[in-house]
Order: structure tokens, then C-alpha cells, then sequence
């Protein structure tokens, strides 16, 4: 046996653990509902910007269409993005500091996201 090597086993090392019933939940209920809401509203940023792509470059075949189309999923994009800042803090379980009163995420102070815009979302790098 040498002393110098690493321990070998099956088990990846984590810095949490589940319990069995978290483990049931999980594969029974799915993601949380805050997964599922940002999942959803990257999706529709990135739908989004894509229009915004071929409207300004004037590759749309029916560019009427695709602006209220792009008008529509803004405004959902934005409800969504309310929805998410007004229940993840709670769903994600996030922290409060006690000295500041800020809530906490990874270490660091949580924000909301911001609401989207066409600008912020023709910014966006989509490749």
C-alpha cells in the first residue's frame, strides 16, 4: 500500500448532501419552479434577440408578423422576469445577512434581474 496516492472510490466528492426523501423529490417533481421560470426566460431572450437579428438586418420574410410577435414575447419575457424576482429569494431558499438585511446568493448579494428591453437584448451575443 502506498501512502502517497489518492483514496480511489465511486462516490464523486461533494460539498453537499441529499437525503433520501431530496433525492425522490427530485426525480419525482422535476427542477424547482425557479429553474424551470429562468430556463424559460433565457429561452425567450434568446428567441427574441434572434428576431431582433434578422428584423435589423432585414432578413425577415414577414417583418410585420415577427415585430408583434417579438412585441408579444417581450411582454412575457418582462411578466416572467416579475415573477422570478418576486418568488425566487424564497424558492431558492436564498439567505438574509443579518448586519445588512441583504438577501444572499453564492456569497455574494443578490439583485433582481433587470426587466428586458429590445436594446439589452440586441446587445446580447448570440453567435
Amino acid at each position: 500500500m502506498s501512502t502517497g496516492s489518492p483514496r480511489q472510490t465511486a462516490a464523486a466528492p461533494r460539498n453537499f448532501t441529499l437525503t433520501v426523501e431530496e433525492r425522490v423529490r427530485a426525480v419525482v417533481a422535476g427542477p424547482p419552479a425557479f429553474m424551470r421560470r429562468k430556463r424559460h426566460i433565457e429561452d425567450l431572450e434568446e428567441s427574441i434577440a434572434r428576431g431582433l437579428v434578422l428584423l435589423d438586418r432585414g432578413l425577415a420574410k414577414r417583418p410585420e408578423t415577427l415585430r408583434i410577435r417579438l412585441d408579444r414575447q417581450l411582454v412575457q419575457l418582462n411578466e416572467l422576469i416579475e415573477l422570478h424576482n418576486r418568488y425566487y429569494p424564497a424558492e431558492a431558499n436564498l439567505r438574509m445577512d443579518p448586519i445588512s438585511g441583504e438577501l444572499i446568493e453564492m456569497g455574494k448579494p443578490w439583485s433582481p434581474l433587470p426587466q428586458a428591453t429590445f436594446e439589452n437584448l440586441r446587445a446580447r451575443d448570440i453567435g
